[in-house]
């Protein structure tokens, strides 16, 4: 069998630091690796359900870990043509599932072939049941490496708890498998040319549900219908993003504001798009009028995607993020009203919407103003937000794959400002 080009990905970031493997626990890591996604990871549990042991030697297994009670979601999974990366299993028993799962059923029988694919299954999982997930792991690390070995983990929790068990040396592992999650494989950029297809018609069904006496609410509750019959999961609180009025000041707060009122001529609808398609992002943004704009507000919105446009034609492998993103050497900018107000932001997207190789804490000022290498196999967003006028902001936002011929767009839905009529 074929390597798999994610577990490949993970291997050779792994030979170049000299580590023998690693522990990915996070739920959007063993995603990634994996492929597994547990009912409960909507939890937002404090500790892992599952995880998966890649070792850098391509002779030893990789072993996802799971709650015993989950083996049958690995058939759910392959029924629905959804292939889950493993080469081996180990259980643990979450909670006390296992007992009642086994417990014999006098008028329960399970269907032959759900039997039998279970059966299958359950030739891959080594050693008993553990009691939880740390004995599991490391129950595999005492099989599958060496002492004193290097091992990366990505939550230093399980690594600190699991020292007490097995002597290994261990370190941080996040900035190895976000390396990773920075260079899209095939099959995760044929997932996001699909959802930027669904972003399009999200946008597009989101203005058909704008107008004048409407209330945002009732747009919201639409919108995440429309979502969820996409197989598009919405962000929960809201599936888009409404502003208003900033007052020359950002508050984010606007952004999260449940409107019960109706729209009103003249206000305007920043329409970001937040949820996920089979695991992968979706941030798309464009700006609505309600009512017809004043020749002013066209005016500086045109000036926005001017500007959009000439950051965006920076963008190719070999550059940094923080050049894309440079305004002082664009025209444009000085006829803003208040320039210093324009935010320009490139990162990395992925199965979350900073995915961006840039070392712990990446959220911070200093990886804004250094940046990261653009590669080839990137998928990079570009958010250009105005909001130093009392026109009210100018807000636009496209997801790009890059490539080595240049950079391509993973949305079509056209940048120009929605005038709802």
């Amino acid at each position: 069998m074929s390597e798999n080009s994610t577990i490949a990905a993970i291997r050779a970031q792994l030979m170049a630091c000299n580590a023998s493997a690693i522990v990915l626990t996070e739920v959007d890591n063993v995603g990634y690796a994996s492929g597994f996604a547990s009912v409960m990871d909507g939890w937002n549990l404090i500790e892992p359900i599952a995880g998966i042991f890649v070792p850098a030697s391509p002779h030893l297994p990789v072993t996802l870990f799971l709650p015993e009670a989950s083996l049958i979601s690995l058939v759910v999974a392959e029924r629905g043509g959804h292939k889950i990366i493993y080469e081996r299993l180990r259980t643990y028993d979450m909670l006390n599932f296992c007992e009642t799962a086994r417990a014999q059923d006098a008028h329960l029988s399970l269907p032959k072939d759900l039997l039998e694919e279970l059966t299958t299954i359950a030739q891959d999982v080594e050693g008993a049941c553990a009691p939880d997930i740390l004995d599991a792991i490391a129950e595999c690390l005492q099989s599958h490496t060496l002492e004193n070995t290097t091992v990366l983990f990505d939550d230093l929790r399980v690594a600190h708890r699991l020292q007490r068990r097995h002597q290994q040396v261990w370190e941080d592992g996040l900035e190895v498998v976000l390396a990773c999650r920075s260079i899209k494989q095939p099959d995760e950029i044929a997932v996001l040319k699909e959802s930027g297809r669904i972003a399009d018609s999200i946008i597009e069904y989101t203005v058909s549900q704008l107008g004048a006496g409407v209330r945002w609410s009732d747009v919201e509750k639409s919108v995440a219908k429309f979502m969820i019959d996409q197989n598009v999961d919405p962000l929960p609180g809201s599936p888009m993003l409404f502003g208003g009025g900033y007052d020359l000041v950002f508050r984010p707060d606007l952004f999260r504001t449940h409107y019960d009122r109706p729209f009103q001529g003249g206000e305007i609808a920043i329409l970001e798009t937040q949820g996920r398609y089979r695991g992968y992002w979706i941030d798309i943004n464009r700006t609505a009028h309600i009512g017809r704009a004043s020749q002013a507000y066209k005016d500086q919105h045109a000036c926005v995607q001017e500007i959009f446009e000439t950051l965006s034609q920076r963008l190719q492998a070999g550059c940094n993020s923080a050049d894309i993103t440079r305004t002082d050497n664009i025209d444009a900018v000085q006829r803003l009203a208040a320039p210093e107000k324009l935010l320009v932001v490139a990162h990395s997207i992925g199965r979350v919407p900073l995915e961006s190789p840039v070392a712990f804490p990446g959220t911070g000022l200093h990886a804004a103003k250094e940046g990261f290498e653009v590669k080839s196999g990137m998928v990079i967003s570009i958010d250009c937000l105005y909001f130093g006028s009392q026109l009210g902001p100018s807000h636009m936002e496209n997801v790009f794959l890059v490539t080595k011929e240049g950079c391509e767009s993973l949305y079509q839905y056209p940048l120009d400002l929605i005038e709802v009529i």
